[in-house]
């Protein structure tokens, strides 16, 4: 008899039942026909929050909190990903020693599990985090102007890693000098970053990407004079979403209220149109940037990672945190707007959070929440809907990701449907975005600039 989910309760249930044992986790996500069609590569990254068992130890330690059933659970998949942490390399936020501890801060719940690990991996995170920042001044001193994705970025850049700081340097089990350093420095740099920057006899803002730090061939193509990013998973409204995190923290720096008020009109002032409404692209190029006019349409998702989504999430917490009801109201029309689109639109796929229908259920719930907007509450209903009518009893985890072919020649469908386990890409992301969001944010919804 097939044991389909049919609501967010089950299937959350379900996931965690094929998720618990790490062992058999690990033997179906890395299995060769789960290859990443576009990278030629298994999804399987063990020491990864995206893919990999950091993830699915978010999932359990998520569950633990209600359910003290589940932490053991919980620590198996710790215990597991542990014993990988000597052979991960770091990548920022979601990958090794960092992605290790955001799932160890989630576990830990209210009595303080893992002290002794955690306080070792924020040691860690601190002293790598310090040695990043002192590349990119040298860069900058150097004379190089614009910056990579990884001197601000979420999933892999400093703001990731710097939104992990805050949590260490308020947790007695945590906290270090080499911590709190590490934290000022990062925000510091963060600010610095919000600062226009001359290139060329023009003023742009400075998350200005050149050219030759393009993170690929397309994209140096795309954008031969550089280019400017939106999104939250590899844009400006991730250094919002941090920046956000450190005022409420009551950790702000000299010029972050400054920094959260000019990415803010900077992005309000690239809202376009459509016959729906207001909605943010995707990243936008040099010459779009500095012409007089904006463009009449460009590429954009309706997703956690880039688009509408991500800018109204970041901008709508700004405007909670400095009291600016405009920002907050914009977020909502925007929201509202991609409630209202053809969905044919959205440029998502599939079930999962970084661009799937978990990711943009995440962020309509807790705006939601925080707003009481009743159009949104509506919107959250038809997502889990929409989460739902993914679920296979047939699939390994319940959920598979599905991976865009890069050319449809190569395929009689347009996708490839993997069994990847993780959070961002995978069923245990689509499980935690089921979870009801109650008074405050979920532990885990730092990993998504959402907290």
């Amino acid at each position: 008899m097939s044991t389909t989910p049919t609501s967010a309760d089950r299937a959350v249930a379900l996931v965690a039942e094929r998720l618990a044992d790490p062992g058999r986790t690990a033997a179906v996500a890395s299995r060769e026909d789960n290859r990443d069609p576009v990278y030629d590569a298994v999804m399987w990254g063990p020491l990864t929050l995206a893919n990999g068992l950091p993830g699915t130890a978010l999932l359990f330690g998520e569950l633990a909190r209600a359910d003290g059933t589940w932490r053991p659970v919980a620590h198996r998949h710790l215990a597991a990903a542990g014993r990988l942490l000597s052979s991960a390399p770091s990548r920022g936020l979601f990958s090794g020693p960092a992605a290790l501890l955001a799932a160890a801060q989630t576990c830990a719940g209210g009595a303080g599990h893992y002290g002794s690990l955690r306080r070792g991996l924020a040691t860690w995170v601190a002293e790598d985090q310090a040695e990043r920042l002192r590349a990119f001044r040298a860069r900058v001193r150097a004379g190089g102007v614009g910056v990579d994705w990884a001197a601000y970025d979420l999933i892999n850049g400093v703001s990731g890693t710097a939104r992990l700081l805050l949590d260490s340097a308020a947790d007695p089990a945590e906290s270090s000098p080499v911590v709190e350093s590490a934290l000022a420095a990062s925000l510091r740099h963060l600010v610095a970053l919000c600062e226009p920057v001359g290139v060329g006899g023009r003023r742009v803002p400075g998350w200005w990407v050149p050219g030759e730090l393009q993170i690929s061939d397309r994209d140096r193509s795309e954008y031969p004079r550089g280019d400017f990013n939106l999104g939250m998973a590899h844009g400006v409204s991730g250094l919002l979403a941090v920046l956000c995190s450190a005022l409420e923290a009551g950790r702000e720096v000299m010029g972050t209220t400054g920094a959260v008020e000019r990415i803010a009109e900077w992005l309000l002032g690239w809202t376009l149109r459509d016959g729906a409404g207001p909605y943010w692209p995707a990243r936008v190029g040099w010459d779009a940037e500095l012409a007089e006019r904006r463009p009449d349409a460009v590429f954009t998702r309706t997703a956690w990672c880039y688009g509408t989504p991500g800018v109204a999430a970041a901008l709508h917490r700004a405007g909670g945190v400095l009291g600016r009801p405009r920002w907050r109201a914009a977020a909502v029309d925007a929201l509202r707007a991609a409630l209202r689109r053809d969905e044919g639109r959205w440029a998502i796929e599939g079930p999962t959070v970084c661009h799937g229908y978990a990711g943009l259920l995440c962020v309509l719930a807790r705006v939601a929440a925080d707003s009481g907007d009743g159009e949104l509450r509506v919107g959250c209903e038809r997502l889990t809907a929409r989460v739902l009518g993914c679920a296979d009893d047939a699939a390994p985890f319940v959920f598979r990701h599905l991976m865009r072919f890069p050319a449809a020649a190569k395929s009689p469908v347009a996708h490839r449907a993997v069994n990847v386990a993780g959070m961002l890409e995978g069923a245990a992301g689509v499980a935690l975005a089921l979870l009801p969001v109650g008074a405050g944010p979920l532990p885990w919804d730092r990993c998504l600039g959402l907290a």
